[in-house]
């Protein structure tokens, strides 16, 4: 128990720092947003092309990939017929969906490497190899359907072609695979580009955290965002037990699903015609229950022996 709150306590710093930099007025939203867009499509490529790249797949246990990708698509099973149960609105139906497959890979990736080390960043960015591709498609059909009732195959191709980590993932990959040898000045550009990658998508994060204009009941939005924390690692971790996955596959697979979800959720849902203010309010009830809920499931997994 000491262990794990020591290695999520400098996480919860730098997303409070993130937050308390945000409220000083010492970068603008528009500031924000631009640093945002630097981690997500340079500096974070950069790390999962550094980390794959270079990496020892041999030994690795892929049905981890596998049970990831049936947790996300149980889970987004999950919210629609919630939301239909609940009579909400194709709007929100689709904000659901997205805010329970998604996943912040800042900040597992920062756990990952304080909980794991250098292995865990490069088992991380497997998950991510695997998670995104599946986040982004589950997403968009979602948004798009229960938003507008039709979906265009060409945008969801789009959307997933054009994605950052997607790409960084193949050129990683490729490399490792094709055994292409880079140089040490290109290895040590991607390794100091990395290095940036954890902190300042953490202080983005932090920054992220408001509750403002509610689109719906501090209720609800506590049981939706219980729902996603605690069902997304349930999910994953009853399939990762059934396929008698490694212990430290089993906390990989733990860290990558309770993570709340992705920060940007907001905007992916305003271009798609989601409700974009019950995604912002979900992300920043999530990000605060999860420094929480990610520390009991630990615990639990931890004393069950599974990690």
């Amino acid at each position: 128990m000491i262990a794990i709150l020591a290695a999520i306590f400098p996480i919860v710093a730098i997303l409070l720092l993130g937050k308390a930099v945000g409220k000083m007025g010492l970068v603008s939203d528009e500031g924000w947003l631009g640093l945002e867009s630097i981690t997500y499509y340079v500096l974070f490529p950069a790390l999962i092309i550094s980390k794959l790249a270079i990496a020892d797949f041999d030994g690795l246990d892929w049905r981890m990939p596998i049970v990831l990708i049936a947790a996300q698509v149980l889970m987004a099973g999950a919210s629609i017929w919630l939301g239909k149960f609940f009579s909400q609105s194709g709007e929100r139906i689709g904000v659901y969906v997205q805010s329970g497959v998604r996943w912040n890979t800042f900040i597992a990736i920062a756990l990952a490497q304080d909980l794991i080390g250098e292995d865990g960043v490069i088992l991380i960015a497997v998950a991510a190899a695997a998670m995104v591709p599946t986040s982004n498609l589950l997403s968009t059909i979602a948004l798009s359907h229960y938003s507008s009732g039709q979906t265009s195959a060409s945008n969801l191709i789009r959307q997933i072609m054009i994605n950052p980590l997607i790409i960084a993932s193949v050129i990683g990959l490729a490399i490792n695979l094709l055994q292409i040898s880079p140089t040490y000045s290109i290895l040590n550009f991607m390794d100091i580009l990395a290095g940036g990658a954890v902190a300042t998508g953490l202080l983005a994060s932090g920054a992220y955290v408001q509750l403002r204009n509610a689109s719906t009941s501090v209720a609800e939005l506590l049981g939706w965002s219980m729902f996603r924390l605690l069902g997304l690692p349930l999910t994953a971790g009853v399939i990762a037990f059934t396929f008698d996955v490694s212990p430290e596959m089993f906390l990989v697979v733990l860290i990558a699903t309770a993570v709340p979800t992705a920060s940007n959720g907001a905007i992916l849902a305003r271009k798609l015609g989601g409700d974009a203010m019950l995604a912002a309010n979900l992300i920043a009830v999530q990000t605060i229950l999860a420094l929480v809920s990610f520390t009991g499931i630990l615990w639990v997994a931890a004393a069950f022996g599974l990690t």
